[in-house]
């Protein structure tokens, strides 16, 4: 087995010089196909350390199938700085999310699904996938073409679409993120809820079988597209094509040590797919739909002193943050004066928690998980 290597050029400066990302693929004959990507929100680096992580342990493991591994596949992103904090998340020329950016490819290239699935409604379902794929490469293909022609590719886009026409052809797609100060956790699809065991992740956020401009949602759509029509021409298909955001930790952070237990979950999942010969595992993670996922936003201003943790479980009526508001302050009771604090009104698991106790009244304080159940 060895690597190929492709540069491949994604944006041109101002002052002509080209950033381009690297693709590796390695490749073992017939089998399934894994893409994964790390970075495309730039401040989020933990990703890439998993990456290094897995080529490591995939030397020393003989595959089937091919892997393609994508490390810092925002460049842009990740050079643009602001004093010592990367401004990763949104595109600096328009404000937008650069993971929003993607396509419902079905949609917007004019797939012709009914007529597909009426010629394959009694294909093997092995030869409908490999059909669907090349016809959905083709299909993207001549989208993107019309938007190069008619000069219609935007700062905005262009990675996104390079980057989901090189995952249209996987059977698994994993979209390596962070949060901002958070613990580990994944996004999964309601179709593809019991295979997210297999990620070994302690807390799974179920979302819907929908397109909202995300990596994972481009990816999974055709095929919940295809299983739809499928399904009202009679024919029933159970989906064997993941695609899963992992988000390792928080941003700004790289740590190799923790990569070594990033990159287990990965494995797992090269298991469950049949890429490496081996018996997969199966987590029993805590599940929250992603109507239950909520954003508790801060009551008043001040200077926080949080007191639950990303990843920590509380209970209707916890104590969660203490506010201090400097002018409040009376001296002879100085910290009850200015203090107020912050009660649970249900139980939840902490995901994602302000970076900074500098907090203004109505900024995002915490993303909390409830209505968990396992």
């Amino acid at each position: 087995m060895s690597w190929t290597i492709k540069d491949l050029p994604v944006k041109e400066l101002s002052t002509g010089e080209v950033l381009k990302i690297k693709t590796f693929t390695l490749s073992n004959g017939d089998g399934p196909h894994i893409h994964i990507q790390a970075s495309v929100h730039g401040a989020e680096i933990q990703g890439n350390a998993v990456i290094l992580k897995l080529m490591e342990a995939l030397k020393h493991k003989k595959i089937k199938g091919s892997i393609t591994l994508i490390p810092m596949a925002n460049p842009y992103a990740t050079l643009n700085k602001h004093g010592t904090y990367t401004y990763g998340r949104y595109n600096p020329v328009t404000g937008d999310n650069w993971n929003r950016n993607y396509v419902d490819v079905v949609k917007v290239s004019g797939f012709d699904l009914e007529a597909f699935c009426k010629r394959n409604l009694e294909t093997e379902w092995g030869l409908v996938k490999e059909s669907f794929k090349n016809e959905l490469k083709q299909s993207f293909e001549e989208f993107t073409n019309t938007l190069k022609e008619e000069n219609k590719i935007q700062d905005n886009n262009k990675i996104n679409l390079i980057l989901q026409e090189l995952a249209l052809g996987a059977d698994g797609i994993l979209d390596l993120h962070t949060g901002p100060t958070a613990t580990r956790y994944i996004y999964s699809a309601e179709y593809e809820e019991n295979v997210s065991k297999h990620m070994l992740f302690r807390h799974v956020l179920v979302i819907p079988n929908d397109f909202a401009g995300a990596m994972d949602e481009a990816s999974f759509m055709p095929w919940i597209h295809l299983r739809n029509k499928f399904k009202e021409l009679g024919r029933k298909v159970n989906l064997d094509v993941e695609s899963f955001t992992l988000e390792f930790g928080s941003e700004e952070t790289f740590r190799m040590d923790e990569g070594s237990k990033d990159v287990e979950s990965i494995l797992n999942y090269l298991k469950f797919k049949g890429v490496l010969d081996e018996e997969p595992e199966a987590a029993n993670p805590y599940y929250s739909k992603l109507k239950d996922y909520t954003t508790m936003y801060a009551p008043r201003g001040g200077l926080v002193d949080y007191h639950v943790a990303p990843g920590d479980h509380f209970k209707k009526g916890d104590k969660l943050a203490t506010f201090y508001q400097m002018k409040d302050i009376d001296p002879m009771d100085p910290i009850a004066s200015c203090s107020h604090t912050l009660i649970a009104k249900a139980d939840g698991i902490v995901i994602n928690r302000c970076p900074s106790s500098n907090v203004h009244q109505g900024m995002e304080l915490f993303q909390i998980m409830t209505n968990i159940y396992r």
